[in-house]
């Protein structure tokens, strides 16, 4: 069944659908490195289009920067300086501390397995307060854990850790960890540190879960300082590989590899931070301390401690660790997990399907204005996903989705326009070998043609072959068949070269009207020299049948000009365009009236007028006057005009 250009078509739409459907179930962007740096500006972006927020009021940031370094004069900073910054927090009723440094070493001088004067104060301050986290980290390169350590591991690990079904175990195989030296890790807490960067050094992502063998899996510093924040007991802080994790009753949703995205609030500095020197002088009052978990890590460019950011190039990683404790704390983390891919999936195949509906429209026009308004929508719905329900919808599969399939929604148009103007034009040369050109091109060219019994003047021409009967007869029919055929294309080059529609052929003869589709001043003179030029290439063509042994051939013309009306005769089915009037009749009889006169044309003193009128009296040369002639069907008497 043909369908036309526009035309929905329910077999293409349900392609469409699949087709999104299955790009979505792909996710590119989970698979590409391409496709995954690619998604990861554009979400960037969309943290650009909302612009900063406030934080929540229950994180700060003790930095090592510039100016500590500056005062301190030593690198790394001495355990004894971070301890009396402990020291200055307990007592300004700082509630969590976490202590975004690798603490991996003794510090010297410390003498066997003893530890230093600093390492004592150090852990001293640590047990004074009782809820500070230290950083661990993975390390591949390293051997697991020893039994000397998995007393330790164990007591600072997920309480409860369950796989999910389905679920490959590949993302979360054990690695070697850096703990801190003995001394520090058991008067402390552990939380992992690690903070992947994606391929274009930018941070999006921190995983809460860090696996150090084969059942225990140490939490991220910021889980813990929100699960030490929010009073939760350690036996409430549950994993679900993959899925989730459960914090006192609270579920975080994670990605396949127990990551959550980061909503990034704002640059370096949207917390708010304090220098390591200030808070050990007392010079940071406590109020803005009291109550909170307090971050302490490096912000000094020498650190090398900085990633990329929405809002910023250099952002220090304790500045991304609080940003993660503070998703966590105030539910605001990106969700990117098996639910918001199954959002991806399905609104995918929905605007699969929206983009072969748009693509699809009858006008191009229109066909681009939609196409435009669904980009538009999937990129406002994307961007209020995201800046109102923290879902980070995967922009990129949607935009795949929209430029493959709606790319092949118009290629498709192209080459189904193309198949069906060359059907249309393959019809058209077929109809114009029925119908005059000039009239296939003009009414091609219409939005509404018509002919509605349109009255008019026109030069009507009859053509017929003098004693065709007797010639007939001698010939044969297969003989006549190629003489007609002959002959009509003879009369066709004449009247096509002068602008001329033959109106039909009439075995031996023709009608043909000049003033169709249009009428023109110069449709008499036209008819004049249509009627000459067919006399000339009778002239040739006579003497190539004389050649041959053939009766030459004579023609009669009769031309008249007058009043018609030009209309459309015939059926419902089939119709007709022509002229009717008593102008035809004249023609007819004018070349009826050759034979009595002996003339090859005979034209009427109306149509000579109209030919003199349009300037063309040089084809009158060779024209004869009669006058008070009589015509068949007519009272009174006319002049006449003949050619012998």
């Amino acid at each position: 069944m043909r369908t036309s250009i526009g035309k929905l078509r329910s077999a293409w739409a349900l392609a469409a659908l699949a087709a999104g459907l299955l790009i979505g179930w792909w996710h590119p962007t989970g698979n590409y490195a391409v496709t995954a740096s690619l998604e990861g500006r554009l979400l960037d972006l969309r943290h650009m289009a909302r612009g900063p927020i406030a934080p929540p009021a229950d994180f700060a940031i003790v930095a090592i920067d510039d100016k500590t370094l500056s005062r301190l004069q030593r690198f790394p900073v001495p355990r004894d300086a971070i301890a009396a910054a402990i020291d200055r927090l307990t007592d300004a009723g700082a509630k969590v501390i976490a202590v975004d440094l690798l603490l991996l070493e003794r510090e010297t001088p410390s003498i066997g397995n003893s530890l230093s004067p600093g390492d004592n104060a150090l852990a001293a301050a640590l047990t004074r307060h009782g809820k500070v986290i230290l950083a661990a980290a993975a390390a591949p390169d390293v051997a697991a854990i020893s039994d000397s350590w998995s007393d330790l591991v164990r007591r600072n690990s997920f309480s409860v850790v369950q796989a999910t079904p389905g679920l490959p175990q590949f993302t979360m195989r054990p690695v070697g960890a850096l703990l801190p030296i003995d001394g520090l890790a058991q008067a402390a807490l552990l939380g992992h540190v690690n903070v992947p960067r994606d391929a274009d050094g930018a941070i999006r992502r921190v995983p809460l879960a860090m696996p150090v063998d084969q059942s225990d899996y140490l939490p991220a510093m910021p889980l813990v300082a929100v699960q030490l924040l929010r009073d939760i007991a350690r036996s409430e802080l549950q994993l679900m590989l993959g899925a989730s994790v459960s914090l006192g009753g609270n579920e975080i949703l994670t990605s396949t590899d127990s990551t959550i995205a980061l909503n990034h609030y704002g640059g370096q500095g949207t917390f708010p931070t304090y220098a390591l020197v200030d808070v050990i002088d007392g010079a940071v009052p406590a109020e803005k301390l009291a109550r909170k978990a307090v971050f302490i890590g490096s912000t000094a460019l020498g650190f090398g401690d900085m990633f990329m950011s929405p809002f910023s190039p250099q952002l220090p990683g304790v500045e991304a660790l609080t940003t993660a404790a503070a998703n966590i704390a105030a539910g605001q983390y990106l969700r990117r997990d098996g639910s918001t891919f199954a959002i991806d999936v399905i609104v995918a195949g929905l605007l699969g399907l929206l983009a072969f509906v748009a693509a699809n429209q009858r006008s191009l026009g229109v066909a681009g204005s939609a196409t435009g308004a669904l980009w538009l929508a999937a990129a406002l719905g994307t961007y209020l996903a995201f800046a109102e329900a923290y879902l980070w919808l995967d922009a990129t599969t949607f935009a795949l989705v929209l430029l493959s399939i709606g790319l092949a929604t118009f290629i498709g148009r192209i080459v189904q326009q193309r198949r069906i103007s060359g059907q249309l034009q393959h019809e058209r040369d077929n109809l114009a070998r029925y119908h005059s050109p000039l009239l296939s091109d003009w009414l091609a060219a219409q939005r509404r043609p018509s002919f509605n019994e349109r009255a008019q003047s026109a030069a009507v021409m009859f053509v017929d072959v003098a004693s065709f009967t007797r010639r007939s007869e001698q010939m044969g029919p297969a003989a006549t068949v190629a003489f007609l055929r002959d002959l009509h294309g003879r009369i066709e080059r004449a009247a096509l070269a002068h602008r001329g529609v033959i109106e039909q052929f009439m075995g031996d003869g023709a009608m043909i009207i000049f003033g169709l589709p249009e009428t023109a001043p110069d449709d008499a003179a036209r008819a004049l020299a249509a009627a000459q030029q067919l006399m000339t290439d009778l002239g040739d063509w006579n003497l190539d049948l004389k050649s041959h042994g053939a009766e030459a051939v004579r023609l009669r013309v009769g031309l008249h000009y007058g009043p018609v009306v030009a209309a459309l005769l015939g059926g419902e089915r089939q119709g007709q365009i022509t002229v009717a009037g008593d102008t035809v009749n004249v023609a007819s009889r004018l070349q009826e009236m050759g034979k009595e006169h002996g003339a090859a044309i005979v034209a009427s003193a109306e149509f000579v007028a109209s030919v003199q009128a349009a300037g063309r009296s040089d084809l009158l040369s060779g024209l004869q006057r009669l006058t008070g002639q009589r015509v068949r069907g007519r009272d009174e008497a006319i002049d006449l005009w003949i050619w012998r």
